[in-house]
Order: C-alpha cells, then sequence, then structure tokens
C-alpha cells in the first residue's frame, strides 16, 4: 500500500489486473493452408501479465526490467497509447474506461509520454516552436496571440535558448533533442509523465543534465513521474521506490533504498550484483544465467525458473504471487514460503 492511499486519498494513477496481448492474425494464405491440413495457430505475445500498479501523486515510480520484459508496454498503456486487452486503469480513483467526451480528453492531456529517442519522436518537418506549441494551440490551451510567449516560457523551463524556436530538430544535438521532448509534454500541463528509457541514448555526461532537468521540474511544477529505465544506476538517483519486471510480471517492488540494501527476488538479485560499484575486494562479475525466454511461449509457473539458482520444484507449475516481506517491501517468490 502506498502512502498517499493509506491516507485515505486515491494514488494519481492505479492498474488494476492489468494485460496487453498482441495477437498476430492468421492471414488468407494460412487459413487455406490449414484448410490443407497445416495445423496453423495465431500467434500471441503475453506482454504485461496481470499487473498492479499505484503510483502516489508527486512520487517518482522507477520501473526496471532487461529488454523485451514489457516495461515500455506497460508505460505505453498508462499513457493511453495501447488499449489494456484485461484490467483497468483508474486516474485519481476514477476508471478511465468510464470517461468520455471533455473529461477523456482532458486524462489524456494530464498524462503525456516521453521517448526513447527523441529523433524519431519529433516531426522533422516542423519547426521547435510549431513542435512545442501546436498541442496547446490545438486543444484551446492558450490563445494565439499568447502562443508565442508561452512556448518561450516552456523553452525557458527546460533550458533551451528562445532564440532557437525556428530551427529543425536536426539542427540540435540529442541532449537538446530531448529538452525539446520534455518541453513538447510540458506544454499541455500535465501532471504525470511516463518516460521511457528517456536518458538511454544519450551521453553519460548529458544523462545527468537531463536527470538533473527531471528532478528539477518534479519540484517546480509538482510532477509525478513513471520513470521506465533498465539502468539501474539511474533509477536509484532518481526513484521513490522501484519495480522490478520480468517477462510481463511484476516481481518485486519496494522502497528504492530498502531494495537495493536488500534485495529479496533472485532476479533483482541478479541484476544488483551486475552494477558496477567502487569497493577495494576483488569481485567477479557474473551475468544473468540464460536469455529472457520468448512471451510467445513464456515458462509455465515462475517465468523466472530457468534461470534462477535457487528454483524450487513448484516454481515450474506454480505462479508466485506478490507478498509482503518487509513494510513495503513486496515480492513474487516461492522462497519467501520456505521462511
Amino acid at each position: 500500500m502506498t502512502a498517499t492511499a493509506a491516507a485515505g486519498k486515491p494514488p494519481i494513477v492505479a492498474l488494476e489486473g492489468v494485460s496487453k496481448r498482441f495477437v498476430k492474425r492468421l492471414d488468407v494464405a494460412m487459413r487455406v493452408a490449414n484448410m490443407l491440413g497445416s495445423h496453423l495457430r495465431e500467434e500471441v505475445v503475453r506482454a504485461v501479465d496481470t499487473v498492479d500498479l499505484a503510483v502516489d501523486e508527486g512520487e517518482v515510480l522507477g520501473l526496471v526490467g532487461e529488454s523485451g520484459c514489457g516495461k515500455s508496454t506497460l508505460g505505453r498503456i498508462v499513457a493511453g497509447v495501447h488499449a489494456a486487452s484485461g484490467g483497468r486503469m483508474l486516474y485519481r480513483g476514477q476508471d478511465v474506461a468510464d470517461l468520455h467526451g471533455q473529461q477523456a480528453r482532458d486524462v489524456q492531456l494530464k498524462i503525456q509520454m516521453i521517448f526513447q529517442d527523441p529523433m524519431s519522436s519529433l516531426n522533422p518537418r516542423l519547426r521547435v516552436g510549431d513542435i512545442i506549441g501546436e498541442a496547446p494551440r490545438v486543444h484551446g490551451l492558450v490563445g494565439r496571440r499568447a502562443l508565442d510567449g508561452y512556448v518561450d516560457e516552456i523553452m525557458g523551463h527546460v533550458g533551451l535558448d528562445t532564440t532557437y524556436k525556428r530551427r529543425y530538430p536536426h539542427q540540435f544535438s540529442g541532449g537538446q533533442r530531448q529538452r525539446i521532448a520534455i518541453a513538447r509534454a510540458l506544454a499541455v500541463k500535465p501532471e504525470f509523465l511516463v518516460c521511457d528509457e528517456a536518458v538511454a541514448a544519450l551521453d553519460v555526461s548529458i544523462q545527468a543534465q537531463v536527470l538533473n532537468l527531471f528532478m528539477r521540474l518534479r519540484e517546480e511544477l509538482g510532477l509525478t513521474y513513471l520513470f521506465i529505465s533498465h539502468d539501474l544506476g539511474v533509477v536509484e538517483h532518481l526513484s521513490d521506490r522501484v519495480m522490478i519486471m520480468y517477462l510481463g510480471r511484476i516481481v518485486e517492488q519496494a522502497p528504492t533504498e530498502a531494495l537495493f540494501a536488500a534485495p529479496n527476488h533472485p532476479y533483482t538479485q541478479a541484476l544488483l550484483a551486475e552494477i558496477p560499484r567502487l569497493v577495494a575486494t576483488r569481485r567477479t562479475y557474473t551475468p544473468v544465467k540464460g536469455e529472457i525466454p520468448t512471451p510467445l511461449n513464456p515458462p509455465p509457473g515462475c517465468h523466472f525458473h530457468p534461470r534462477c539458482p535457487h528454483v524450487l520444484p513448484r516454481c515450474r507449475d506454480e505462479v508466485p504471487r506478490l507478498k509482503a516481506v518487509a513494510a513495503g517491501h513486496w515480492s513474487a517468490c516461492h522462497l519467501n514460503d520456505q521462511a
């Protein structure tokens, strides 16, 4: 349970049993082949599997996992880019599926997404001023006469020189383009930002600048973040709470300090063991055993059992449920039942 929920105030965003399936339907040729005796089936990718999630207002929730685990898909569900195949999403306690018309549009504006590669998410044919000002103009948030000054204000928030607003995205560096993407998201006055690997494509020195920008904007504008990353060092620096995702499921969640001090799930332990540390003692770095299985055919039971060094017989058949192992610390591992 989050602190806000405990105080009787609903989380700003909550997911309840959310799943996402991508289905590749049989085309005409495949159906004809089946009529002739083939046994072709539709392919189903289980990207997100019954995930529960709650983010308090003003919180930074870090979502971590290997590539292909479903974390970006989950972020797109929160941002409204993908529709969930099952479960429901609530915004300030309201089921977004029950909202229509202006109410639904208001929620869409309140939750914005920042993508990993700004070069592919920014329109190369538009000037920066038009990229930032388009959405607030279309949605009537700012009048035409005030738009130019409003764009200058937003650019100032993210540390961009306002004299550059007549330039095109290709005329900027990677860090500057990411600032443009952040400015575009801020222009519609959001309350919640989904940051999908928002610094992964940047040089390390530029990463630090953009992370500091996120922290400053959080304080200045009262923003809430779902920060998606595979980089545990970045997540440790920025997040209040961390959720670990593996093959579509949440396997552990805890306050950042608690999770890094005492990881419970074997997958989390393996991830943290790979982080380079400045220590005097000699260490041997061993990657997580094996590769993440395909979501087309995930292992039964605990999805991590083919790679787990502590696998039990029940792990191969029974799905572990998230269980409290300490205050605010939850883990989905059968080993916790052995204690």
